[in-house]
């Protein structure tokens, strides 16, 4: 019977792959707490939090996943991506909010402009 995984040291390649997996559910940890953030948006740390992701992501994949956690990885790939395009969504969103705020901001320093030029 054919294993993905090799016999030669089962202990720590079993270690191997539980800190790998560690990893894994960290960036995922991560992940859903800037999706929660930027759903409540709190943009402050989110960031923060995406630059401490990206390193971890990075760290993750110096070494290449081995068959047997092909599909675990491939799983948390796409979870992350998912929520990647709600937070750019959510972001999108209350950056039009932001420059609808501006705009109507700017128009009333416009027409107290043109009221105080109309006074004189």
């Amino acid at each position: 019977m054919y294993s993905a995984i090799p016999a030669t040291n089962d202990s720590a390649l079993l270690a191997a792959l539980n800190d790998r997996n560690a990893q894994l559910d960290l960036i995922q940890a991560i992940t859903q707490k800037m999706l929660q953030m930027a759903q409540q948006q709190a943009w402050e740390n989110i960031n923060k939090l995406e630059a401490e992701r990206s390193q971890l992501i990075y760290s993750f994949f110096e070494t290449k996943p081995l068959v047997a956690e092909a599909e675990h990885v491939a799983s948390i790939i796409l979870e992350v991506l998912a929520a990647d395009k709600m937070i750019i969504a959510l972001s999108l969103s209350e950056q039009h909010e932001i420059m609808g705020s501006a705009q109507k901001i700017n128009r009333g320093k416009q027409a107290s402009k043109a009221y105080a030029m109309s006074e004189k």
